[in-house]
């Protein structure tokens, strides 16, 4: 018999041993973690449309627990835009801009104005907070998208189409950013892979999770119920998540208090 062909079988199963070794190892670390992902996560993305995908981040050894909503987005054949004005949710910015999918951004203050930098086709609408915590996500005129600091901002404002400003950055090129931890409360924001993939991502209300422990689940990989961001930022969580997606076999809503800004998505 050809040699070839029986090394060959052999040798697909010592890479899949090989590999699954190394995934249980990380596996094994996550276990220890007691507010993640635990045990199989599966990676179901699930086709909404032409260059729009979901996916929810739900692990098998939660007894089917849901820990989070995950949208991924094609900047070539979708447009990010920004929506300011009166406090509203999710579902109403959707509505309006016949947009399938929607997240609330920026902070806000006392009377619901909204704080920081908002970019809305091209024209500031909502003036820079120098601050050394905050972030800015942007997307640029030829679509590509940057996770950036308050005070890079200007290096950027003559390319850039739509932009906001909210919470800290999770993961810098592949690490975790300096962050303090904090209370534990709903969280959702954007991610950049390497590859750059654009990912938006909110958990349930109920589901509650540190800075920290956000910051690990973003950085995991996805077989073990992460997001395997390069770049990722928060935006404003707690009561003001609000995450809607909505299309023919499938439809999300994440509703929290109303709030003043919005990244939508439409097709280009």
């Amino acid at each position: 018999m050809n040699r070839a062909l029986i090394l060959a079988p052999l040798l697909a199963a010592l890479l899949m041993a090989a590999s699954a070794a190394a995934q249980s190892s990380h596996r094994a670390e996550y276990e220890k973690e007691p507010n993640g992902p635990h045990g199989e996560c599966p990676v179901n993305w699930l086709r909404i449309d032409s260059g729009l995908d979901y996916r929810a981040i739900r692990c098998l050894g939660d007894r089917d627990d849901l820990d989070v909503h995950v949208v991924r987005i094609d900047t070539g054949a979708w447009n990010l835009n920004a929506a300011v004005g009166k406090p509203r949710k999710a579902r109403d910015v959707a509505a309006e801009h016949r947009a399938p999918f929607a997240i609330n951004a920026n902070f806000f203050g006392s009377n619901r104005e909204p704080l920081g930098l908002v970019v809305r086709e091209g024209s500031a609408v909502n003036p820079l907070r120098k601050t050394s915590w905050q972030s800015v996500f942007l997307v640029k005129e030829d679509g590509g998208p940057r996770i950036i600091l308050p005070d890079s901002w200007p290096s950027y404002r003559k390319r850039t189409a739509t932009a906001v400003q909210a919470g800290p950055r999770l993961v810098v090129k592949g690490k975790r950013a300096d962050i303090k931890n904090t209370y534990s409360a709903a969280r959702c924001g954007v991610c950049i892979r390497s590859s750059g993939e654009l990912l938006f991502f909110a958990t349930p209300q109920d589901r509650k999770l540190s800075m920290f422990e956000i910051g690990r689940i973003v950085r995991r990989s996805e077989e073990d119920g992460g997001l395997a961001c390069w770049d990722a930022m928060l935006f404003d969580g707690g009561h003001s998540v609000n995450f809607h997606l909505d299309g023919d076999d499938k439809r999300v809503d994440v509703s929290g208090d109303p709030v003043p800004v919005f990244v939508y998505a439409t097709r280009r």
